[in-house]
This record gives C-alpha cells, sequence and structure tokens, in this order.
C-alpha cells in the first residue's frame, strides 16, 4: 500500500470523495477530530428514558460509545472502545451497533448481551419530521480552532423493547418520543487535556465558568391539522465583557422551511438543588413583516420531575478518568449503576453531574409536543427562578 494513501473501505466504492484520500482519512489533522451520532428516547408519560452514541475519532484510530438507561432514579450506563482500524466499516463497539435501514428515515439501535449492566435492547428509530442544520459551531481559543463542527438534529420516535434487569418493557411510537443528532468536525473536550499549553481565559478548557448560563434545546410540535414543526435554539453565555459566546435558533416547518429566530429569551424555574428545569416559558424573537418583531411564546414543563438521563457517565466530561477519545485498550467495556441521580450530593461534588438530558412537554397556543432540554446554569441570570 502507497505510504500516502489511507486503507479503503465500503465507502470508498462510492462517488462521494471530498479530499484526496480514501475515507479513511479525513481532511484535518487535529486529534479532536470527532463524527458523533446521539440519541435520547423517553417514555411520554415519563418513568424510562434510554440514551445512546458512537463517536469515531479517525486521527486517533479509536471508536467509543455509550448506551444507559435511567429507570425511576436509577441510571444504568454502558461504557465501550476499540481500536476503530481495520473495521472501519463497522458502526458498532462492543455490545452497541448503529444501522441506516433508511437514510433520515428509520436507524436502528442494539445493545447486545453484555458483561457490563444488566440493560439491552432492540430499538427503531423513525423521524417525525426532516433533519435540520444547526450553525456552524466555531470557536477559537489561544490562536486554534478548538470546535468547528457542523451538527443536524432530527425529530422522531421509536419502537421495539428495553430489558432492564431482566424486565422487559415494550416501546410502542405512540408512547415514546425521541430526537438525535449528527455531528462531525474539531470538537472540545476529545481525549486527555494536554498539560503544557498555556492557560486558556476563554472558557473552552473544559473548566466550567463560575458565571455561566447554557442551553441546547430540540423539539416537536403538532397543530391540531396534523402539521409538525420544531423550535430549535443552542446558546452559550457568559458574564461581560465576553457576554454571549454562541447563538443559533430556528423554527422549523415539516416541509423542511427553516425561519430564523432573532432571540430566546428562556424564563424557566429550576430545582435549586440539582437544577433540574421544572418548567417555564421561552420568549422568540422573530422578524416579522415590515421589519417589526414579532413574539412568540412557548410553555415547558418536566414530564417527570425525577427523569433526566445524566450525561457525566456517557462520558461527557471526565468521568472516573475516562473521557471521550481516550485509548483505553483494543477492546474495553465497562459500566456503572447510579442509584439516585438526583442526590443533591452529586450535584454538589460536580458541576458536570447538572448536565442532562431532560424531557418536557411543550406548547405553543393549540400545538403540542415534547422536548429535550440540555442545561446549565451558574450564577443568578435574569428570568432564572430557583424553587
Amino acid at each position: 500500500m502507497p505510504l500516502t494513501i489511507a486503507p479503503l473501505s465500503v465507502q470508498d466504492e462510492f462517488l462521494g470523495h471530498q479530499i484526496a484520500n480514501t475515507f479513511a482519512a479525513v481532511g484535518e489533522a487535529d486529534h479532536s477530530w470527532t463524527e458523533k451520532v446521539w440519541f435520547t428516547l423517553a417514555r411520554k408519560v415519563g418513568g424510562l428514558q434510554a440514551s445512546f452514541g458512537l463517536g469515531k475519532y479517525t486521527n486517533r484510530n479509536i471508536m467509543d460509545g455509550f448506551a444507559g438507561v435511567q429507570h425511576g432514579t436509577s441510571q444504568r450506563t454502558i461504557r465501550a472502545s476499540r481500536v476503530l482500524q481495520p473495521r472501519l466499516d463497522e458502526m458498532a463497539v462492543g455490545p452497541l451497533a448503529y444501522k441506516v435501514i433508511e437514510p433520515f428515515k428509520k436507524l436502528l439501535l442494539t445493545v447486545g448481551e453484555n458483561t457490563a449492566q444488566p440493560i439491552k435492547w432492540d430499538l427503531v428509530w423513525t423521524d417525525l419530521l426532516p433533519a435540520f442544520f444547526e450553525d456552524r459551531d466555531l470557536v477559537l481559543a489561544g490562536g486554534r480552532k478548538s470546535s468547528d463542527v457542523v451538527r443536524y438534529h432530527q425529530a422522531g420516535t421509536v419502537e421495539g423493547w428495553i430489558e432492564v434487569d431482566g424486565e422487559r418493557h415494550t416501546v410502542k411510537p405512540d408512547e415514546w418520543f425521541g430526537f438525535r443528532d449528527h455531528s462531525w468536525g474539531i470538537r472540545e473536550h476529545v481525549g486527555q487535556a494536554l498539560t503544557d499549553l498555556v492557560p486558556s481565559s476563554s472558557g473552552s478548557s473544559g473548566a466550567i465558568s463560575s458565571d455561566y448560563l447554557f442551553n441546547w434545546f430540540v423539539s416537536q410540535l403538532t397543530r391540531p391539522d396534523g402539521s409538525r414543526y420544531e423550535l430549535a435554539y443552542y446558546f452559550r453565555e457568559f458574564r461581560e465583557p465576553r457576554g454571549l459566546d454562541w447563538f443559533t435558533a430556528w423554527i422549523n416547518e415539516d416541509n423542511g422551511a427553516q425561519k430564523p429566530v432573532l432571540q430566546v429569551y428562556p424564563e424557566l424555574t429550576l430545582r435549586r438543588h440539582d437544577n433540574a428545569v421544572m418548567g417555564g416559558k421561552l420568549h422568540v424573537l422573530q422578524r416579522g413583516e415590515a421589519g417589526k418583531t414579532v413574539e412568540r411564546i412557548f410553555e415547558v414543563e418536566a414530564i417527570d420531575p425525577e427523569l433526566g438521563f445524566r450525561l457525566n457517565p456517557a462520558m461527557y466530561g471526565p468521568w472516573q478518568g475516562q473521557v471521550h477519545g481516550a485509548f483505553k485498550g483494543e477492546d474495553f467495556l465497562d459500566g456503572d449503576c447510579v442509584t439516585d441521580v438526583n442526590n443533591p450530593e452529586k450535584f454538589a461534588a460536580s458541576r458536570r453531574w447538572e448536565i442532562r438530558d431532560r424531557p418536557l412537554r411543550i406548547r405553543e397556543g393549540d400545538a403540542v409536543g415534547y422536548a429535550d432540554l440540555e442545561s446549565i446554569v451558574i450564577g443568578d441570570w435574569p428570568g432564572t427562578t430557583f424553587v
């Protein structure tokens, strides 16, 4: 094999190349290059939630992933990792597998028999809305692109079964909802942090600022006539002088139309002991006719006060010395069970414990639906009330 050409994979048979190399190589040499899929799936009446993700780190020669179930206040999480080559075309790691049945329409998620945790499932995810892009997430830190990520998300439903500790739960599409995303590019917090860099003051080094507000929100609503749409937004905000660090927001229709949002003002109530979002309003500003600003108000409430899959055990932020993209051996598998995810002591020990996928109901007028919110709130911010 020529030394300047990477190995062949199945994708190289198709006419989709965009760089002068095979699909085993990417156009960036950065070790933080990542391609990732993520899902959160929840029962509409609460009590049960599942999450899943795979990450491919081409420049690290690694694939890793997680799967987990929150049942009541207990969360079981599986983590797996393997060396990527030569199994370049397998979207699987350990007992976790992801398969495209029909692009943007049907996807298969499986968790097989394993020794890490007594959970397994066979689930088919089906779209309810088209896939929609967010704006490119570009961050410069210390003169380097620390983030340059393209992401699309999609609302859907799910069907199949989930087994937890020997008990099988039937998953029916009219009783569940879910969201997924797919992102690729240079990403923050991949692998162990380098120790010989100038300390960063930008807030992008992995440490959470003492005054920080973050929301990533996706939703799906149905009107009385059966048409569907979504509100989706993402922002990161610091205290001045840095201020609003990142903002993207859209109202997207089931015909594929995307309508930009000028600003979102969350007016949310949080449970004080763990910052769980309980409910509130989202004030959404759009440009109307003749340049006038139009305000739309979306009401949200937690489906289940105890539900919210924690992302820290899934390696979003360091967890027991583990992080995304780090080499853990040729084949690695472990897992754990956290029996009381809402214990205030866990939140006090690490602000990363705050980050969860919080299932919500959402309403705008006579349109109703479901949403997912990931958030961090550090400090006092307008519109935030603690109870």
